[in-house]
């Protein structure tokens, strides 16, 4: 006892020592379990963010993807989850999508893309209880833009001509003398050149900018290669930099839709319309639509003689004949009356958008802002298109003055045609033409590849070409006012080829009459068949001499193959050449289509009595017909297109094609 009391001090200062390592021990402890369980947490977050990354990085492909298989839908979300031992982790991946501008340092736009944001959190948790938010959010933004069809001023697929099952002739479609490109030019298939005359290079085409081909260049008519053939190469081909072409380049793939505009375009006008006409004014539209209609089936009598003006039918009269009477009844024609009944249609307002139809669209007018029209059929130009922003003959990318405001863009799932004539929906009396120099401005892409099942050989006159209406003109009988045979009263004569011709061409007439069936030979001398060109023979045959040799007529045009049939030579011949073609803007075909035509084809032309159009078969020659080629490409869709408009495809990863061309990719500060 005296022991501890002599040794208490001693023993409470042994104490409290060993309280105070054991305190230090305990705190040193805890210590360096804050540590251990720190620095497992940023390990933990540092994992986060790295896991984040690489989550990100495959949603850059992913989104791409996304975007390439439907564009117009949201990009889905999605989760990846980890587990380790007994802890979860689960990573949310959110992106979207918005139009981008982007603007150069004075605020001109020039590019239009997509920034697609991809978002990625993290969320921690034990296996079957409730996750915590992990303070790591990675976030990025991607800009992509696309690649359209507009990019090219002259873009085909395939340039053998629609005539593609006939022979080398019928075939091919060329670039001749008063042909002028200033913007790129690119073809799928051999291009081939032709010096023929006219325009102001000695006969040569010429290409301003690049020309590129999958093929090669060809001459024609030898088909050798354009330069071994002695081609002045250096005088046709012009562009940057020299030589200004390339050949034998990748084919760019050529798969366009018009989805886009289905899937975003308005459509202002009824399920049942057949044509739609549509005047363009800035902004707003106002339209006719027109239903086709059978009106009724009409007997028609044919007969040995028929007068073709008030004139012949007046002298007969006064000689006094009549020609019901003293002419044969040879034949009875039953010809089905068709007739376009238009109401006033949609009026509307388009502004930065696309705008779809089912039907037939006729389109013509002075564009402001941006707008795309697209139609599940043929579109016919049927007037200038022009920018409001730009005067009638200028380029809208012309450095001085650019036009930064009016894009417009037209798409047809079939062919798009410059219209011939067309009567005014509203009175249906007076008549539009396309006869003089023509002015269009935008991109235009004719995209129909026909149906091969269907059409087989032939399907190639059913693909999309870019061309002109009515390539085949002929002469037909108008209408007319003179006397009656059997009084003097005025009477309105009617369908007097019908009333001349057996219709249709039949192989069952017997052979004192097939010279009545419709054909359309001659006059040779004048070029072009049809009234007012008749033969002198058949003139003066009434009343006929013999019943079994009747004297027989010139030729005339098909009923209503001519889109304002009945229609005189005289007429036709002043609207044959139409003058230059001036196209401010691109155009993309699956197939070339015709811009001119010599008259004299072979294919179209087979002989001189056969008119039989589902064989494309349009009777004896005529004059030389179409357009000269002035196109100037519109630089501005290089960076900005049309809504809408189809894009080109080029190669992507190992079996995926996109038309999106990945600008920038980079993170980005992610929202609180």
């Amino acid at each position: 006892m005296k022991f501890f009391k002599d040794k208490e001090s001693g023993a409470v200062l042994t104490l409290a020592v060993s309280v105070v390592v054991i305190m230090i021990t305990l705190l040193s402890s805890v210590a360096m379990l804050n540590l251990v369980e720190t620095d497992h947490v940023q390990t933990m977050y540092q994992h986060d963010m790295i896991q984040g990354e690489l989550l990100l990085r495959s949603e850059n492909w992913r989104t791409h993807l996304a975007i390439e298989y439907n564009k117009n839908r949201p990009i889905p979300g999605r989760k990846v989850e980890m587990t380790i031992s007994d802890r979860m982790t689960t990573y949310e991946i959110g992106s979207t999508q918005e139009t981008k501008i982007i603007s150069n340092f004075l605020g001109y736009t020039v590019a239009e893309g997509k920034a697609i944001r991809s978002t990625v959190t993290a969320y921690r948790g034990r296996l079957n209880s409730t996750q915590s938010r992990s303070p790591v959010k990675r976030k990025t933004e991607k800009i992509i833009t696309a690649e359209s069809l507009a990019q090219y001023q002259y873009f085909t697929n395939v340039e053998v001509s629609e005539n593609c099952d006939g022979n080398q002739e019928a075939r091919a479609v060329k670039f001749w003398g008063p042909d002028v490109f200033y913007g790129k030019v690119h073809s799928n298939d051999d291009i081939w050149i032709q010096n023929a005359g006219g325009g102001n290079n000695g006969g040569w085409p010429t290409f301003y900018d690049f020309v590129s081909t999958s093929g090669i260049l060809r001459h024609y008519p030898s088909a050798m290669h354009l330069e071994e053939s002695g081609a002045p190469m250096e005088q046709i081909f012009r562009g940057e930099p020299e030589p200004g072409y390339q050949e034998n380049v990748p084919e760019i793939v050529f798969e366009p839709t018009a989805i886009d505009i289905r899937t975003n375009g308005w459509n202002p006008f009824e399920p049942d319309v057949d044509i739609a006409c549509v005047k363009i004014n800035g902004e707003s539209f106002s339209s006719w639509e027109g239903k086709v209609e059978l009106v009724e089936v009409r007997e028609i009598d044919v007969y040995s003689w028929y007068p073709m003006n008030s004139a012949q039918a007046n002298a007969v009269i006064a000689a006094g004949g009549n020609w019901y009477e003293d002419s044969d009844k040879i034949w009875t024609n039953y010809v089905p009356i068709y007739d376009t009944l238009w109401s006033p249609g949609q009026t509307g307002y388009v502004s930065n958008q696309s705008v779809w139809c089912e039907c037939e669209l006729w389109i013509e007018g002075e564009i402001r802002g941006k707008q795309t029209w697209g139609s599940a059929e043929n579109i016919y130009i049927i007037g200038d298109i022009t920018y409001e922003g730009t005067p009638v003959g200028s380029a809208p990318d012309n450095e001085d003055n650019p036009n930064r405001d009016d894009y417009f863009g037209l798409v047809s799932e079939e062919r798009i045609y410059t219209k011939y004539k067309h009567r005014d929906p509203e009175t249906g009396a007076k008549i539009s033409n396309n006869c003089n120099d023509l002015y269009i401005y935008g991109a235009y892409a004719a995209i129909g590849d026909g149906d091969v099942d269907l059409f087989g050989d032939m399907n190639c006159h059913y693909e999309g070409i870019f061309s002109f209406e009515y390539q085949h003109p002929h002469g037909s009988t108008p209408h007319f006012h003179g006397q009656s045979p059997y009084s003097l009263q005025d009477t309105f004569y009617t369908y007097i080829d019908l009333h001349k011709f057996i219709y249709p061409p039949s192989d069952f007439v017997p052979i004192n009459l097939q010279g009545f069936v419709m054909h359309g030979n001659l006059p040779a001398t004048n070029n072009m068949c049809g009234y007012p060109y008749e033969s002198p023979g058949y003139i003066n045959s009434y009343p006929n001499d013999n019943p079994l040799n009747y004297a027989i007529p010139y030729g005339t045009d098909y009923p209503w193959y001519n889109p304002v049939w009945p229609e005189s030579s005289a007429d036709i011949v002043n609207c044959t050449e139409r003058g230059d073609l001036y196209i401010f803007g691109a155009i993309a075909q699956t197939r070339r289509g015709f811009i001119h035509r010599s008259g004299n084809d072979p294919y179209n032309h087979p002989t001189p009595f056969e008119w039989d159009l589902e064989q494309f078969h349009y009777d004896g020659t005529h004059p030389s017909t179409g357009y000269n080629k002035i196109y100037r490409y519109d630089s501005r869709f290089m960076v900005i297109q049309p809504p809408d408009f189809p894009e080109v495809y080029r190669g992507f990863g190992v079996n995926e094609l996109t038309s999106y061309d990945q600008q920038t990719w980079y993170f980005i500060t992610p929202d609180l």
